[in-house]
């Protein structure tokens, strides 16, 4: 099973200045994520009840993140457009 993540960012990422949360809150989740050494589920997916890494976080921040980094090494990272996970 790979580890899927969007081909593109959404409109409101939450690494973007057009994030739906405040600055603080999107501080806070991302740390978490480090933290945890793991990744952001974009929000878009989450609506649809699906798991798919954030593409900005995925570009800026994977190598912070061990799962990704072992997916990476596994060859096992899905590139997936937005309108194909409803």
């Amino acid at each position: 099973m790979a580890l899927k993540v969007f081909k593109e960012c959404c409109n409101n990422c939450l690494l973007s200045k057009d994030r739906i949360v405040i600055a603080k809150r999107a501080k806070e989740i991302i740390n978490g994520c480090v933290k945890k050494q793991s990744y952001f589920v974009c929000h878009k997916a989450t609506i649809n009840n699906i798991e798919v890494v954030c593409k900005k976080f995925y570009d800026t921040l994977g190598h912070t993140s061990q799962l990704v980094r072992i997916a990476e090494r596994l060859n096992s990272i899905e590139l997936v457009d937005q309108a194909d996970q409803h």
